[in-house]
C-alpha cells in the first residue's frame, strides 16, 4: 500500500513538472499518433526543449521530455510532454498506468488539453499536449489551484515564469 501511495505522489510531482517545466537538452521531437497535432500548431513560435531522467531505488527509470513553445511577446502557447516509465515489473507498470489515467481523467473534457497513455515493451508512456493559447485556463486553475503553481496573469503564462517554476523542481531548460 505504501508503494502505491509513493507512486501516486511521484505521478503528481511529474504532472506538475510536465504541466509547468523541466530540464536538460534534448533533440527528440515529442509526437504521438494518438493526438491531433493540428490543434497544437507551433509554426512561428520559439521553442525550449527540456529533459529530465530519474531512476528510483526500485530500478524504475523515468525519462521526462518537454517541449515548450512561446510567442514573440514571451507567452507560453503550446506545451508537449512525454514521460516514459521503464520497468521489468509488469505490476509496477500497471500501477503507473492506472495512476496516470486517474490524474489525467480530471482534464479529459478540457478542449486543447489532451493526454495519451500507452503500455508496451516494459514501459508506460504518457504524452500530453496543451495549447495554452486556446485552453480554458479557468478550468485548469479549477483543477490545479494557484498555490504552488506557475504564475498566471490574465489567463496567460509568461515563459520566464514557467522556467522559474520548473527550476524550483530541480529542472532547467535550454532554448
Amino acid at each position: 500500500m505504501r508503494k502505491n501511495s509513493l507512486i501516486k505522489i511521484f505521478v503528481m510531482i511529474v504532472l506538475c513538472i510536465s504541466i509547468i517545466g523541466c530540464e536538460n537538452k534534448t533533440k527528440e521531437e515529442i509526437t504521438t499518433s494518438k493526438i491531433d497535432d493540428s490543434k497544437y500548431e507551433t509554426k512561428g513560435l520559439k521553442e525550449i526543449k527540456c529533459e529530465r531522467d530519474t531512476e528510483t531505488s526500485d530500478g524504475i527509470d523515468v525519462d521526462i521530455k518537454i517541449n515548450a513553445y512561446y510567442d514573440s511577446d514571451g507567452y507560453l502557447k503550446v506545451l508537449k510532454t512525454k514521460e516514459v516509465v521503464k520497468s521489468k515489473d509488469k505490476t509496477i507498470l500497471t500501477e503507473y498506468k492506472n495512476a496516470y489515467e486517474k490524474v489525467y481523467s480530471a482534464y479529459k473534457n478540457i478542449k486543447y488539453y489532451e493526454n495519451s497513455i500507452e503500455e508496451a515493451n516494459n514501459r508506460v508512456t504518457s504524452t500530453t499536449y496543451i495549447n495554452y493559447g486556446k485552453v480554458d485556463m479557468d478550468k485548469i486553475i479549477e483543477i490545479e489551484g494557484t498555490e504552488n503553481n506557475v504564475k498566471i496573469s490574465d489567463g496567460k503564462i509568461k515563459i520566464d515564469d514557467w522556467k522559474s517554476f520548473a527550476k524550483k523542481y530541480g529542472t532547467m531548460c535550454s532554448d
